[in-house]
């Protein structure tokens, strides 16, 4: 790759990034995710970096402001209403100031704050905004060990398959089958308007998602 294609790329990555950007969070996409997700964030954060430090940190921080008492941090914060996607939080009703879900996703934020930290320009401002979140993300992790590892195993367990950044994995489809439907009420997708139906969840996939999330709603 040229010098000129490697600057281009980079280009076009940085206007994406900007494009999704609502100021203190930025949307995973347009239209098919219209709001903060976890773990996109974080990993956003280290794309941002690259040429804005003090949004980045940003990013992260405006992730754990939502964290919860218990100190678990939400996979998606309903930062402003949107119709584009569903289940939304008239769905998790999970009564948080500002609306989230009430499931969690892959805890990579401290991963992405010391990627953050040690590629930082800036180490003092890097400091002072690692030392704020450390105690946030030390909190989200105690809380997978006290909530999701009643054995002390050491291994955390997940209760939906979006709280595992692999939502669509084959690895769900035996344990799936068995999850009922039954009570779920009729609703009208979303994300089929921004993709291709066949790129995305069937409708009993969809449906046993719903089952899950009524259960664990908040």
């Amino acid at each position: 790759m040229t010098a000129s294609a490697a600057k281009d790329i980079i280009a076009r990555a940085v206007e994406v990034l900007k494009e999704n950007d609502h100021g203190a969070y930025t949307i995973p996409t347009k239209g098919l995710y219209p709001f903060q997700w976890n773990w996109d964030s974080c990993l956003t954060a280290l794309g941002l970096a690259h040429y804005d430090e003090v949004r980045a940190w940003t990013e992260i921080e405006t992730l754990f402001a939502h964290q919860w008492p218990d100190g678990m941090v939400p996979h998606i914060v309903f930062h402003v209403w949107s119709d584009g996607y569903f289940p939304g939080p008239e769905v998790w009703r999970t009564g948080r100031p500002t609306a989230t879900s009430g499931i969690t996703q892959p805890a990579v934020a401290g991963f992405a704050v010391r990627r953050l930290f040690d590629r930082a320009s800036d180490k003092k401002l890097a400091t002072e905004r690692a030392r704020a979140l450390l105690p946030r993300i030390d909190a989200w992790h105690r809380w997978f060990y006290e909530n999701r590892d009643p054995k002390g195993e050491g291994l955390v367990a997940i209760i939906h398959p979006w709280e595992s950044g692999r939502d669509n994995s084959i690895d769900w489809d035996e344990a799936f089958e068995r999850v009922p439907t039954e009570g779920v009420e009729p609703y009208t997708r979303r994300d089929i308007l921004h993709a291709d139906p066949a790129h995305r969840p069937t409708k009993a996939q969809y449906d046993r998602y719903l089952w899950l999330g009524s259960i664990f709603a908040g």
